[in-house]
């Protein structure tokens, strides 16, 4: 193979005009300093650069650690009026149109860019633990805020902090006070230091519901307060909530159900509908189900006999198959599936999931408003009132939605997938054990077909002959054959069974009716569903929530 081609096989590399060192500059700068850094905290990093820099003080660049001064005598004026102000307050002083120029330089003459300056533990940059985290925060607004409304050590823990620890932050501390105060605060503030701790919940939030698990997390929405607020508080691009899971998102559900039922009207229109679906549907399930079955009887000869025509036709308005409960739920859980697309509930669930109002044990682990600020040039970026204008007293004694939730609640979606709660779609009677004392949960339809059965003299001789074990349906199905054989009226029979079943479902309708903020649970175990909870929120609030 001649050199040539060696040359043109390598041509294309050589042909290759990305420039290597300039990205490897900018991966390595990438760690310096910048206007953005300079703007955060109210300018603290820009404070702490400005002095060294007049103290001789050395920084750390790219290429070692000295002294610096200013090139330019009026780059160091511009770059310090910027001080205080947003990021692009910085440009006119550390660039040149949109690239970044020499601005700095050692006494041997060497010039640096802003990039080049090392962000180090002199700005609370790598391996610093100098910034303040949540409860940091906390501490530096409540001081601020009390001594801006007059009140300096009225929290004497958050004073001490920040007198120990933040007094570098004043600057920022005393921005994000006042622009809590424009927001309408004006009383002297506590922060909250709860801790995060189950035992902070209360026992419905852990399990909201029978045979149901509810939240484990004891994190108080309350973060500071004052006679009229309590603030859940974020930090402007800090870290999402992590999810508390299916329990925390269950107990949500259970809580806005309670408010759902009790408070609003369309939670007891929603209430009515569904009872009224379950008797209907009761009615039409149990006189349609045994047609399929009768055509097969009058296909058979043999079975044909034991039937005649007349009652064929009136037997196919009675129940005779275990498919019922199956086609009975089907029918239900359209009438459920309204009460997570109902306005109100949804306003109630956003409400819960914001306020923890039915969470905690203590009502001042509740919050009334919901507050997000930020940390670089102190605005207060979101001011959500959960309850009507923020204020305590919407979260005291019978709860009131804010105007701002119920917005946020109208782009909300949430959902149930329903689950059968007792595993199999039918249930079993267990006539072997016939003559024991039978504990039929009549609060259940299940409960209610078969305390019916069981109590039912006719049925009572026919489980005392039974050796297995049946479900009720097949149980009427071969009961009826009997009482035809014996030549009685095994129609009227029927009827009459069916007629006391509507009874007991009537009975346990109207005592779960009665129920009050547990109505939807009585509904839910009746029909023998239970549901998983999802939802789909804004991203205005999803900093401060944690259901999934």
């Amino acid at each position: 193979m001649s050199l040539n081609r060696f040359v043109r096989q390598l041509n294309p590399i050589q042909e290759n005009n990305s420039n290597y060192v300039n990205r490897v500059q900018t991966l390595l700068c990438e760690k310096g300093m910048s206007p953005p850094e300079f703007a955060k905290y109210g300018g603290k990093r820009a404070r702490i650069f400005d002095k060294a820099i007049d103290d001789g003080t050395p920084l750390e660049t790219d290429s070692g650690t000295f002294p610096l001064t200013w090139i330019n005598d009026s780059d160091r004026d511009k770059f310090k009026t910027a001080i205080g102000q947003d990021a692009k307050a910085y440009n006119t002083s550390l660039k040149s149109g949109n690239k970044f120029k020499p601005i700095l330089q050692n006494k041997d003459g060497e010039q640096f860019t802003i990039k080049q300056i090392v962000k180090n533990k002199m700005f609370g940059g790598e391996g610093s633990s100098g910034e303040p985290k949540g409860a940091d925060w906390e501490d530096i607004i409540t001081h601020h805020f009390n001594v801006l409304v007059g009140q300096e050590g009225f929290d004497s823990k958050a004073t001490k902090a920040v007198e120990e620890k933040w007094d570098d932050f004043d600057e920022i501390g005393k921005k994000i006070a006042q622009n809590f105060k424009s927001q309408g605060i004006t009383k002297p503030m506590v922060q909250y230091g709860a801790g995060k701790s189950k035992s902070n919940l209360s026992s419905f939030w852990q399990n909201p519901a029978q045979g149901v698990k509810g939240g484990t997390d004891g994190t108080p929405k309350t973060d500071m307060y004052t006679s009229n607020y309590q603030i859940s508080l974020k930090k402007a691009g800090g870290s999402q909530l992590a999810s508390g899971g299916q329990g925390e998102t269950l107990a949500t559900f259970y809580a806005a159900l309670q408010h759902f039922s009790t408070i609003s009207k369309e939670g007891k229109a929603v209430v009515d509908e569904v009872m009224k679906a379950i008797k209907d549907n009761f009615e039409k399930l149990s006189t349609n189900y045994s047609k399929g079955d009768l055509e097969k009887i009058a296909k058979d000869k043999k079975k044909q006999g034991k039937l005649a025509d007349t009652d064929k036709t009136a037997l196919t308005q009675y129940i005779t198959t275990e498919e019922f409960h199956k086609d009975f739920n089907k029918e239900i859980i359209p009438k459920l599936n309204s009460i997570t697309d109902a306005k109100e509930f949804k306003e109630w669930f956003i409400f819960e999931a914001m306020s923890g109002y039915s969470k905690f044990k203590e009502n001042r682990a509740v919050a009334s408003v919901c507050m997000e600020f930020s940390a670089d040039n102190g605005n207060v970026t979101k001011f959500i009132e959960v309850a009507p204008k923020g204020l305590i007293s919407g979260i005291s004694g019978s709860p009131s939605v804010s105007g701002k939730i119920k917005s946020i609640a109208s782009g909300a979606k949430i959902y149930a997938a329903w689950k059968s709660s007792g595993g199999n779609p039918y249930s079993v009677l267990r006539v072997s054990s016939y003559g024991e004392d039978e504990n039929f949960d009549d609060m259940t339809l299940r409960g209610c077909i078969k305390k019916t059965i069981h109590e039912d003299k006719i049925s009572q001789a026919f489980l005392r002959e039974e050796d297995g074990q049946l479900d009720e349906f097949k149980f009427i199905g071969r009961a009826f054959d009997r009482i035809k054989k014996m030549g009685k009226n095994a129609i009227l029979w029927v009827k009459n069974l069916i007629t006391k079943i509507m009874k007991a479902v009537t009975q346990a309708l109207n005592k779960i009716k009665r129920m009050g903020e547990k109505v939807f649970e009585g509904l839910f175990k009746f029909v023998g569903l239970t549901p998983t909870v999802g939802s789909t929120l804004p991203n205005e609030i999803k900093g401060f929530v944690t259901v999934v």
